[in-house]
């Protein structure tokens, strides 16, 4: 998956930066959350007792900086079990 950096409002994805362009959400993002396959990655419970077993998904619809006339592009923007790092798992073309 590609790391990109993700700007928030009240938790919600509004842009963010993929090869060096912006793109703005255009529609309301909608949420999940899915499992991780932790016993792949970890080989022992960290100190704190924190292990995270999920992560949050958002389907988002954006364009291409301000444009109105710039085609919607639906990705999937999946946050990190650090709950920092954004990365983008997949995208498909919407019709404008």
């Amino acid at each position: 998956m590609e790391t990109v950096k993700v700007e928030t409002a009240s938790g919600a994805p509004v842009s963010f930066i993929r090869d060096g362009r912006t793109w703005h959400v255009g529609a309301v993002p909608v949420r999940w959350f899915e499992r991780v396959p932790w016993w792949e990655t970890t080989t022992r419970a960290p100190k704190d007792g924190m292990l995270r077993i999920d992560v949050a998904v958002w389907q988002v619809q954006a364009r291409i900086g301000h444009n109105p006339r710039s085609p919607l592009v639906t990705f999937e923007l999946v946050l990190g079990q650090d709950r920092a790092s954004w990365s983008v798992r997949s995208m498909e073309s919407v019709a404008a």
